[in-house]
């Protein structure tokens, strides 16, 4: 996550739940317990021109598989 800045922290619970959060540089500590353990997770920037592709980083499966669910 950039240090200064909104946007959007995207990550997906260990069942499978997709949820978010409105996010700046400054709320790292407050982001931390709640992806923790999420399976996958993803910064967005609030701002339309400087977004990237939804899909940033996904975890192997527990068979060691990496799959891509978003």
């Amino acid at each position: 996550m950039p240090e200064e800045g909104l946007g959007e922290f995207v990550w997906e619970d260990q069942d499978g739940t997709i949820r978010h959060a409105v996010v700046d540089g400054s709320d790292h500590a407050e982001l931390a317990p709640l992806v923790a353990g999420a399976r996958a997770a993803c910064f967005l920037t609030l701002y339309a021109d400087e977004r990237h592709p939804l899909l940033c980083a996904v975890l192997p499966d527990s068979d060691g598989v990496l799959r891509a669910r978003w």
